[in-house]
C-alpha cells in the first residue's frame, strides 16, 4: 500500500518570485482597488488608511521589507530542501484556480481531481506570450482514478478531469510549487483543485478538513508501494492582511485542533484569504499522522498604507 510520507504547505504569491522592489509595485496596485481572483475587491481604501495610520508606517519601512523578503526566501529554500530529501514518488497538489483552467461560463467544480496522463503547463512568467513554450508534465492516472473512486466510496462527490482544455495551462497556484519548491524537477502528480474563490459552491472549512482525512485514507488504500507527498498551495490572508485570523488558523493546525480550525467564520475566507482552504485540506491529510506541523515561518508582508499585501506562511509535516 502507498504511504503518505510528507505534507507540505506554502504561500504561492507571485511577488515572491522577484526582488523586494516588487512590494512597492504591488502596493500601488492595491491602492487603486485591485481585484482578487478576477473579482473587484470594492475596498474602502480611505477608511482602511485611517484605521491603520497609528501603526502601519513601521510595517512599510525598507529595512522591514528587506528582512521579511529574506525570511520568505529562506523558508522557500527550506521547503525545496525538504522535498528533495524526502524524494516522493508521486505528489498530490491541492490548489485553487482563478479562471485559468475553469472558466465561469463553462464549469467551476467545488472539488476536481485530474487524472490525465499529461498536464499542460506554461510558467507564470511566460503567460503573456500565450501558449508558446507550453510543456507537458507527467500526470498519474492510476492514482488519480483511484482517488476519485475511493473518495466517492467515502461519501464525497468530486468532479474529475482527464485533459486540459485546449489553450489553457494549469494555474499559478501550481506553477509556484513547480518552479520554487520543486525547482523544475516535477515528479508524477495528481492535481486537486478546490474552488476557494467563487460563490456559491466553495467547500467549507469543515468539509476541507474532512476531505483531507479522506484523501489520506484514499492514498493509503492505493495498491502501490509508493511514497506520496500532499502539498497545499496558497494563502494566507490577502489582499487585506488579517494576522489574528492567520495566527489562529496556524495554531489550530499545529495543535491538530479540528473543532477550532473548522469553526473559523466562512465569511472571513474571501478573495485570496480563501486559499487557506488548501492548507486545511493538507492539514486534514496529516491529522491521523504521527507527524506534527513544523511551521518554518509566518511573514505578514504589508505593502501599502491601507494594510494590503500578502501574509505568507511555510510549513511541513514529515512522517
Amino acid at each position: 500500500m502507498a504511504n503518505v510520507v510528507l505534507g507540505l504547505a506554502t504561500a504561492h504569491a507571485p511577488f515572491l518570485n522577484g526582488g523586494v522592489e516588487r512590494w512597492a509595485e504591488g502596493g500601488k496596485r492595491d491602492m487603486t482597488n485591485a481585484t482578487g481572483g478576477g473579482m473587484p475587491m470594492n475596498l474602502d481604501i480611505e477608511a482602511m488608511i485611517h484605521e491603520r495610520e497609528s501603526w502601519i508606517g513601521k510595517e512599510l519601512a525598507p529595512e522591514v521589507w528587506q528582512r521579511r523578503h529574506e525570511a520568505c526566501q529562506t523558508a522557500i529554500g527550506r521547503l525545496a530542501e525538504k522535498i528533495d530529501d524526502v524524494a516522493p514518488d508521486v505528489v498530490v497538489v491541492v490548489g485553487d484556480d482563478t479562471h485559468e483552467v475553469f472558466m465561469p461560463e463553462d464549469h467551476i467544480p467545488s472539488v476536481d481531481i485530474y487524472w490525465g496522463d499529461s498536464i499542460t503547463y506554461v510558467p507564470f512568467a511566460q503567460r503573456s506570450a500565450g501558449m508558446e513554450g507550453a510543456k507537458q508534465l507527467v500526470g498519474h492516472p492510476d492514482l488519480g482514478r483511484h482517488l476519485v473512486e475511493a473518495l466517492i466510496d467515502d461519501g464525497f462527490d468530486p468532479s474529475h478531469t482527464r485533459a486540459m482544455p485546449e489553450g489553457r495551462s494549469i494555474g499559478h497556484a501550481f506553477d509556484f510549487v513547480y518552479a520554487r519548491i520543486m525547482k523544475g524537477r516535477v515528479p508524477p502528480q495528481v492535481p486537486v483543485w478546490l474552488n476557494t474563490y467563487y460563490p456559491p459552491n466553495q467547500p467549507t472549512m469543515r468539509r476541507c478538513y474532512s476531505l483531507g482525512k479522506a484523501l489520506r485514507r484514499a492514498i493509503e488504500s492505493w495498491e502501490n508501494d509508493a511514497k506520496v507527498a500532499v502539498i497545499g498551495t496558497g494563502g494566507m490572508s490577502h489582499l487585506v492582511i488579517d494576522e489574528e485570523l492567520d495566527r489562529g488558523v496556524l495554531a489550530a493546525m499545529q495543535a491538530k485542533d479540528e473543532p477550532r480550525l473548522t469553526s473559523f467564520p466562512e465569511a472571513a475566507l474571501t478573495f485570496g484569504t480563501s486559499e487557506i482552504r488548501n492548507w486545511v485540506v493538507t492539514a486534514g491529510a496529516m491529522h491521523d499522522s504521527d507527524a506534527d506541523m513544523s511551521l518554518l515561518d509566518y511573514v505578514p508582508c504589508y505593502r501599502s498604507p491601507a494594510g494590503t499585501g500578502c501574509a505568507c506562511a511555510f510549513a511541513y509535516w514529515e512522517e
